[in-house]
C-alpha cells in the first residue's frame, strides 16, 4: 500500500472523534483528546485479538463521519443521476472500503505520534473547520502533514473529506471512481467496490 493510502487510512482513525462544542477551538481539543483515547484503543490490540480492537475502533470512528457526503463527493457529477438505491449501495460500500483501510491499517501505526494543531482553518463562518495534524511513525522519519476538513453538525463537527500532503483522499478516489464509471456505469461502480470489499 502506498504511503499516502496508508497514512490517509490512519488519518481516519485519528479523526474518530466527538466533537462535543461547536467552536474551532474546543474541536481542536476535543480532537486532540480523543486522538489520544483513539490510539489506546489500537495499544490493547496483542495479535490474538487484533480483530476485536479493529471492531472496536470501526464502531467509534463512524458516527463522526459523513460518509454519505463524502461517497458523493468521491463520485461527483454522476451523483446526481443515481438512483436512491444506488446511493445507498455506493456509501454503503465505499463505507465499508474506508473503514476497513483505516482499521486494518492503524494497528501498524499504533505507536505513531500524532500532534494536533493549535490553528485551525475556519470557513464559512465558523460552519467548516479544517483540523490540521502532524504525524510521525513509531520509528521516526519526516513528519506527514494531514488535513482534515469537518463541517458543524449540530453541536459536534463531522468529518467529510482527509487530505495528506494536500492530496485530498475525496479528490483520488474521484479519479478512480469517475474511470469506471465512464466505463461501466453507476452499477458497474458499485460492482467493483462490492467485489474489492467482499460483499455479496
Amino acid at each position: 500500500m502506498k504511503k499516502s493510502a496508508i497514512m490517509s487510512a490512519l488519518g481516519i482513525g485519528v479523526l474518530s472523534i466527538s466533537m462535543a462544542f461547536a467552536t474551532p477551538q474546543q474541536a481542536v481539543s476535543q480532537v486532540r483528546n480523543n486522538a489520544t483515547e483513539v490510539l489506546s484503543i489500537l495499544k490493547n490490540a496483542n495479535g490474538s485479538n487484533d480483530a476485536s480492537i479493529r471492531k472496536q475502533a470501526e464502531n467509534y470512528a463512524m458516527p463522526y463521519f459523513d460518509f454519505q457526503r463524502m461517497t458523493a463527493l468521491a463520485v461527483g457529477n454522476p451523483w446526481r443521476q443515481a438512483s436512491n438505491a444506488q446511493k445507498q449501495a455506493l456509501t454503503r460500500e465505499f463505507q465499508t472500503l474506508l473503514i476497513r483501510t483505516y482499521s486494518g491499517t492503524m494497528l501498524k501505526f499504533k505507536n505513531s505520534k500524532v500532534t494536533i494543531k493549535d490553528n485551525p482553518v475556519v470557513n464559512r463562518g465558523g460552519k467548516e473547520v479544517i483540523v490540521r495534524a502532524e504525524i510521525v511513525a513509531a520509528g521516526g522519519g519526516k513528519p506527514v502533514n494531514m488535513d482534515f476538513t469537518t463541517y458543524q453538525s449540530g453541536n459536534r463537527y463531522r468529518v467529510y473529506n482527509v487530505a495528506v500532503e494536500g492530496a485530498s483522499l475525496v479528490t483520488v478516489y474521484r479519479n478512480q471512481f469517475g474511470e469506471t464509471i465512464k466505463n461501466k456505469g453507476i452499477d458497474g461502480l458499485i460492482a467493483e467496490l462490492r467485489a474489492k470489499n467482499g460483499s455479496r
